[in-house]
């Protein structure tokens, strides 16, 4: 069994015990934050690099508030943002459109990327960029992210495990 995250949604647990899965990321970025000595995760699909006011509605769906919006959520089951790591995977350059400004995937990753240095998060594995889809997924038996991208292979991002793999295309 496997939860799926959709557009603009998130999810937090302890101790998970089911995959979480974010499909088809192709500009949007999955974001995985993990606290590794308490198991609390929290995982956002981010749509849009900034959100329309300090306090949206839907805060995963913005680079500029997801982060704090899952850190405050993560505190509530005992995570420590001090421990917190995150894995991301996404911002592709999906589609050539003449007339739209800049490219809204490489403007998600600055905003995550600029969020989590903000409060302190390291970003300890990465797969972003590039012009192809992904699926951003959190194994729960093994407690890693899996990134799966069509004619690749699986690269595993490991917070426990310090094992970083950054890929670029």
């Amino acid at each position: 069994m496997s939860l799926a995250i959709g557009l603009g949604q998130y999810a937090v647990g302890r101790n998970v015990e089911e995959d979480w899965a974010i499909y088809g990321l192709g500009s949007c970025v999955g974001l995985i934050l993990c606290d590794p000595l308490t198991w609390v995760l929290g995982m956002a699909h981010i749509v849009l690099p900034t959100s329309p006011s300090a306090s949206p509605p839907e805060p995963a769906r913005y680079g500029d508030t997801a982060v704090p919006f899952l850190l405050e959520e993560m505190g509530k089951l005992g995570a420590a943002p001090s421990r917190v790591t995150a894995q991301m995977a996404g911002g592709a350059r999906m589609f050539e459109i003449s007339g739209i400004s800049g490219d809204i995937g490489r403007r998600n990753v600055e905003a995550v990327r600029e969020s989590l240095a903000r409060h302190g998060v390291p970003v300890t594995g990465e797969c972003v960029g590039g012009t192809s889809g992904r699926t951003l997924r959190w194994n729960a038996k093994e407690r890693v992210a899996v990134v799966s991208q069509f004619g690749s292979p699986d690269v595993v991002l490991a917070p426990d495990r310090c094992l970083v793999r950054k890929v670029r295309q």
